[in-house]
C-alpha cells in the first residue's frame, strides 16, 4: 500500500455538491500527491506494468489538500476560497494541476486571480499547461506569475504485441475513448474488431468481442476497463514509433495566448506521460463508474501529472536556497533547462518554453531574473484598463501600465510582422547568486546575418 503520511491537512471546498468530505474518490488528487510526496514502496505497479519502486518526489515534504474539483469537475466558485485558505495557512509553494476548459481573460480568472494573491504574499504556484495540443494557441495557463508546465514522455512505453498472420506482429499502445459508435452486435461475436472509429464504451461492454483495435492520434498509453490496443491511422501496417524520450506530449497545450502574444508559455516541460502513482481506493482507474478493478497504484497521462513534477524540483531547489523569492526559484529552473530539439515541433518554444527541468543543474544557475509583484501589477493594470468590469484583486494602487516584454521576465519575445525588419529592446536585470566576481558570456544561437544582438550591460554591484 502507497500510504502518503505527510498531509497534515485537507478540507473540501465544493459548495454545490454532496462531496463534503475531502477523500479522493476519483484517484486523480491521490495521484498528484503521491508523486509529490508519496512513500518509497517496493514492487509497485499497475497490474505488473512498470513495476519497481514507486516514490514521490519529496517523501518529507509537508502536503495541505485543498479540495475544488469532484467527480463532475469544479465550479469557478469554489477556487477562490481554496486559494485564500491556502495563503492564509501559509504554504510554501501551490500545486494546481487543472484548468479552465474555456480561454478566459485574466482579470475573471479565478484561478489566475487566486495565483496573482499567491504570489503577491511571495508563495510560488505552479499549474498544468492544459491537454488541448497539438493546436497552436491552445494554453490557457498564460500569466506571467504563474510557472506553467508542459508535458513530456519519459524513457519507459506502455506497449503490447497484436499477432496477426503470417508470423506478423504489431507493436500497439493502450487507447484513449471518444464517444463514436461504430459496433454491430450480431457481427462481431467472440472476434478482434478492428473499428475505424471509436465506439461507445456501453456499447464495448455489451458486445461479446473478444477485444478490440482502436485507431488513435496520441502515441500514450491509457487505462481502460476492456481488453483494447490502439493504433494511428497511419500506422495500422507497421509498427508505432518511439522517437525516444523526452519529447513534448501531443495532448500538451501550446501557446502563445491570444490574450497576451508577448510570453513564451509554456515555460517549462517535465515528466506526465504513462506515469506511475498511489492512486484512490475507491476511484475507477479508467473513470468509467461501472469499472470496479480497483487498484492501489494506476497510471495517468497529463500536463496534471507533470505540474507536481516541477512542484517537486521548485522544493528541492528552495531546500538549498530558502531565502529566495518565487520568481528566483522559477528563474533558476528556467534558466537551467536543457533545450528539445526545435526541429521536431513546429511551434518549438511555444510547445517546450524554456526546456526540460534539470534538478541538480537549477540548484547553481549563477545568475537570475528577479521579477517584482509591482511588475505583475502593472501587467495587470495594462489588462484591466483595457476590459470592462474587471478589478484590481489587490490593496495596491495601479502604477503605470507596461507590456509582457518589458518586464523582468525570464524568457524573451515580441510579437512582429513577417518579413519586416524590426528593433525591440528587453531590458532585463539578472542577479549573481553564483560565486562572487563570476565572469558571464552572452551569446545567441542562430543565423548571425537575419538577428543581430546588441548587449548594453550596466553594473549596479558585484552582486548583479
Amino acid at each position: 500500500m502507497h500510504y502518503i503520511v505527510s498531509i497534515i491537512g485537507a478540507r473540501s471546498y465544493i459548495v454545490d455538491s454532496k462531496e463534503l468530505s475531502a477523500r479522493d474518490t476519483v484517484g486523480y488528487g491521490t495521484h498528484v500527491a503521491s508523486v509529490l510526496s508519496g512513500n518509497q514502496v517496493r514492487h509497485s505497479s499497475y497490474h505488473g506494468l512498470a513495476h519497481g519502486i514507486a516514490r514521490g518526489g519529496v517523501p518529507s515534504a509537508r502536503l495541505a489538500i485543498y479540495k475544488v474539483c469532484g467527480p463532475t469537475g469544479y465550479d469557478y466558485t469554489d477556487i477562490p476560497s481554496a486559494f485564500d485558505q491556502a495563503i492564509a495557512d501559509g504554504v510554501d509553494i501551490i500545486s494546481i494541476s487543472l484548468g479552465n476548459d474555456d480561454p478566459l481573460e485574466l482579470t475573471f480568472d479565478p484561478i489566475a486571480i487566486g495565483e496573482f494573491h499567491a504570489i503577491e504574499r511571495g508563495i510560488l504556484t505552479v499549474n498544468s499547461a492544459g491537454n488541448k495540443g497539438p493546436s497552436r494557441a491552445s494554453i490557457n495557463s498564460y500569466a506571467p506569475w504563474i510557472f506553467t508546465v508542459a508535458a513530456s514522455d519519459i524513457d519507459r512505453k506502455i506497449v503490447d504485441k497484436l499477432l496477426l498472420g503470417k508470423d506478423a506482429t504489431l507493436v500497439v499502445s493502450s487507447y484513449r475513448n471518444y464517444v463514436i459508435e461504430c459496433l454491430e452486435s450480431s457481427l462481431i461475436d467472440h472476434k478482434v474488431v478492428l473499428c475505424d472509429q471509436e465506439p461507445i464504451l456501453e456499447e464495448v461492454k455489451k458486445s461479446r468481442a473478444s477485444g478490440f483495435i482502436y485507431p488513435s492520434l496520441d502515441n500514450y498509453s491509457m487505462v481502460m476497463p476492456l481488453p483494447v490496443v490502439a493504433l494511428s491511422r497511419d500506422d495500422l501496417n507497421s509498427p508505432i514509433d518511439n522517437p525516444g524520450a523526452p519529447f513534448v506530449a501531443p495532448f500538451s497545450s501550446r501557446g502563445p495566448r491570444i490574450y497576451m502574444h508577448d510570453m513564451i508559455k509554456p515555460d517549462i516541460i517535465a515528466p506526465g506521460v504513462e506515469i506511475l502513482a498511489a492512486y484512490s481506493s475507491i476511484g475507477s482507474p479508467s473513470g468509467i463508474t461501472w469499472d470496479k478493478n480497483f487498484v492501489e497504484f494506476s497510471i495517468l497521462s497529463g500536463t496534471s501529472m507533470a505540474c507536481p513534477h516541477v512542484d517537486v524540483v521548485a522544493a528541492f531547489v528552495k531546500s538549498f536556497h530558502p531565502e529566495w523569492s518565487p520568481s528566483a526559484i522559477k528563474s533558476a529552473l528556467m534558466t537551467t533547462a536543457w533545450e528539445l530539439s526545435a526541429s521536431l515541433y513546429s511551434e518549438v518554444e511555444f510547445a517546450y518554453g524554456s526546456g526540460h527541468i534539470d534538478p541538480l543543474k537549477a540548484t547553481t544557475p549563477g545568475l537570475v531574473y528577479e521579477t517584482s509583484f509591482q511588475e505583475y501589477l502593472k501587467i495587470w493594470c495594462n489588462i484591466s484598463r483595457s476590459t470592462p468590469g474587471s478589478v484590481i484583486p489587490t490593496s495596491s494602487s495601479c502604477p503605470t501600465k507596461s507590456t509582457a516584454k518589458d518586464i523582468n521576465y525570464h524568457s524573451m519575445v515580441v510579437q512582429v510582422k513577417v518579413g519586416a525588419s524590426f528593433t525591440v529592446a528587453f531590458p532585463r536585470t539578472v542577479t549573481n547568486v553564483g560565486r562572487a566576481n563570476s565572469m558571464y558570456v552572452a551569446y545567441m544561437e542562430g543565423d548571425p546575418q537575419s538577428c543581430m544582438l546588441v548587449w548594453s550591460p550596466t553594473f549596479c554591484n558585484s552582486r548583479q
